[in-house]
C-alpha cells in the first residue's frame, strides 16, 4: 500500500499540532509538511506536491476558498479536505465536488474515514477529472458569494449539539462568551460551543446587532433592558432573559452612549446592599 502524502494548513498552532499527531499515528500516511496561511499553503503545495491537503477555511490572511480557487488553475491539484467550524456557507459548498470536510476539533476516526475517501478518489479519478471538480467548486463558491463580491453576513450558524448539528439563527442569540479557544453561543434554548474568538464572531454578523460589554462578553443590543452603574460595586447589564452580566470599565463609556441611543434605562443609584451587584454569572471576572 503506497503512502498518502498529506499537507496540513491552519493558522492555529495547536490545531496543526493535533492534526500532526493524528496523522503520525496512521501507518499509511506521511505528513509532509504544514502551513499557517493561504500564501504559505500555496507555496508548500507547489514545493511538496502532496496527495491531499487538510485545509482550514478561516485563516488570518484569507480563507480556504481562495486557496481552492488558486489550485483550480493548476494542472494536477491535490485532493482537498476542508477543516471547518461548519458555517452554513461552507455546508452548501460541500454539496459539490469537495472530497470531504471535518469538524473541529478533529476526531481520529472521522479523519481516517476522510483519508480513505481520498485514497479511493486518487485511484479512481484521473487528474483531468479532479481539475474539473475543482473548477466546479470554484463556480459554486462564486455563485454563493454573489459573484465574488463581499460575502454576506451570517444569518445562522450550524453548531454541535448533544444529538448532532443544531441550527442557531443569529436572531436567537442573546449573548456570546469567550471560552479559551472557543466562544459559547447563548440562546433561550441553551448554549453551544463554536471554535473562534469573540472578535471573529463579530466579523461574521451584521454590525450593530451586538455590543461588547466585557472582555469575555458580547451582548445583543436589543436584548439589554437596563444598564446598572451603582456607586458601589461593579456595573452590569440586565438582559430580557433575566441574565445579569458584568460590564468592564474599558467598555462602559461606549456602552452608555450606545444605550442612550437605544433609549435603554441607565441606573446609577447608590447601591443599597440588595446584593444585585454580587450576582454575577459563573466564571465572570
Amino acid at each position: 500500500m503506497s503512502m498518502l502524502r498529506v499537507l496540513t494548513v491552519d493558522d492555529e498552532a495547536l490545531a496543526l499540532r493535533r492534526l500532526k499527531l493524528l496523522l503520525q499515528a496512521m501507518p499509511y500516511v506521511e505528513h509532509v509538511g504544514e502551513a499557517n496561511s493561504c500564501a504559505e499553503a500555496l507555496a508548500e503545495i507547489a514545493a511538496l506536491a502532496p496527495d491531499a491537503v487538510l485545509l482550514d477555511i478561516k485563516m488570518r490572511d484569507g480563507d480556504g476558498f481562495e486557496v481552492i480557487e488558486a489550485l483550480a488553475e493548476r494542472p494536477n491539484p491535490p485532493a482537498v479536505i476542508f477543516v471547518t467550524a461548519f458555517d452554513h456557507f461552507a455546508v452548501r459548498a460541500f454539496e459539490s465536488a469537495v472530497v470531504d470536510y471535518l469538524l473541529k476539533p478533529v476526531e481520529r476516526e472521522r479523519l481516517a474515514r476522510a483519508l480513505r475517501r481520498v485514497r479511493h478518489q486518487l485511484r479512481a479519478v484521473d487528474a483531468e477529472q479532479r481539475l474539473s471538480e475543482m473548477q466546479e467548486i470554484v463556480r459554486n463558491l462564486r455563485s454563493l458569494s454573489g459573484g465574488g463580491g463581499k460575502k454576506p453576513f451570517e444569518t445562522e450558524f450550524w453548531l454541535r449539539g448533544s444529538a448532532g448539528l443544531v441550527r442557531v439563527p443569529v436572531d436567537a442569540i442573546d449573548c456570546v462568551s469567550s471560552e479559551d479557544d472557543y466562544v459559547a453561543i447563548h440562546t433561550m434554548g441553551g448554549s453551544h460551543l463554536m471554535r473562534g474568538s469573540i472578535r471573529q464572531f463579530e466579523a461574521r454578523v451584521e454590525p450593530g446587532l451586538f455590543v461588547r460589554v466585557h472582555r469575555r462578553w458580547l451582548v445583543r443590543k436589543s436584548g439589554i433592558t437596563e444598564l446598572r452603574t451603582p456607586r458601589f460595586g461593579a456595573s452590569e447589564v440586565l438582559l430580557r432573559t433575566g441574565k445579569r452580566l458584568p460590564v468592564g470599565r474599558v467598555y462602559l463609556k461606549l456602552l452608555r452612549q450606545s444605550m442612550r441611543d437605544a433609549v435603554v434605562p441607565i441606573s446609577s443609584a447608590r447601591s443599597r446592599g440588595d446584593g444585585d451587584h454580587k450576582q454575577r454569572p459563573r466564571g465572570a471576572v
